[in-house]
């Protein structure tokens, strides 16, 4: 549930946010006629997110045995490598971010296509939508539906609220330290998620078992079916009887990408703005 809210309380909040910056600059520009057409882009990114997410869950429903396994290993893997991408890119464009959605809407609005402002919302929702769905996929594979469900609502809807607070509000938010913190947690989600994909890809006999490190499956602290093992399990990918493939896998990833998150960012050339300053 934990991973779940997080995973939509950031991913949904750069989405809202990206919005908020497109919505304050057409009305500090006097264009607010055309909200109408970001709203049909938000809309239609929705409509498609959701329809891709449906569909994911839809094929891995029909699916049954070793198929069934692979499918849930490779949506996994796809999923740590969008999250992974976004995660070290808002990281590293996060003080230019809105530069760039200004150029997008000043473009936009000087051809006069409505279709083309609509467009550059849309791809902005899909993007956050489609790897938004890929992750709780994988993090539902690993979990309670239920779990993965409350959190989900409970991170949209937080992620909505910290969005109108900072277009309608006027209110100024620390995105680096909430991009900062809420990168790190995901990606320990994330090396947990790809160690359950190299788990589903043992278990489907594709890569080999070679040993366990060891085995807690009957603890009853971490063991299978114990309330820490299950949380530890739903959003860290703790596994209570680790392949030694599994877990270097674990490793690799959160020491390569913990590195490449947490190292210092190069320092600008110029001073930029900030994405939070949507309001001058």
């Amino acid at each position: 549930m934990l991973g779940a809210f997080v995973t939509l309380l950031r991913e949904g909040f750069e989405a809202t946010l990206l919005v908020a910056i497109v919505l304050a600059y057409l009305a500090k520009i006097g264009q607010k006629g055309s909200f109408r057409q970001v709203w049909y882009g938000v809309g239609a990114g929705v409509v498609i997110s959701l329809a891709a997410a449906g569909i994911l869950f839809a094929t891995a429903g029909e699916l049954e045995g070793t198929a069934e396994k692979v499918f849930e290993g490779t949506a996994m893997w796809v999923a740590v490598g969008f999250l992974t991408y976004m995660i070290l890119w808002m990281r590293r464009e996060s003080r230019t971010v809105a530069q760039g959605i200004r150029r997008g809407v000043d473009s936009a609005v000087e051809g006069g296509g409505r279709l083309a402002l609509a467009s550059l919302v849309f791809v902005m929702i899909v993007r956050e939508g489609i790897e938004t769905g890929l992750f709780i996929f994988g993090i539902t594979e690993a979990s309670s539906p239920l779990q993965v469900a409350v959190g989900a609502l409970a991170g949209i809807a937080g992620a909505v609220g910290l969005g109108y607070a900072v277009y309608a509000g006027g209110k100024r938010i620390n995105l680096g330290a909430f991009f900062k913190y809420t990168g790190a947690f995901l990606i320990l989600v994330a090396a947990g998620l790809l160690a359950h994909g190299v788990a589903e890809f043992a278990e489907a006999g594709v890569i080999p078992e070679i040993f366990p490190l060891w085995n807690l499956g009957g603890s009853p602290i971490l063991g299978e079916g114990s309330v820490v093992g299950g949380l530890l399990g739903s959003f860290l990918g703790w596994d209570p009887k680790p392949d030694i493939l599994e877990f270097a896998a674990w490793a690799i990833y959160l020491f390569s990408v913990g590195y490449a998150f947490l190292r210092p960012p190069p320092l600008p050339a110029e001073k930029t703005t900030h994405p939070a300053e949507i309001r001058e």
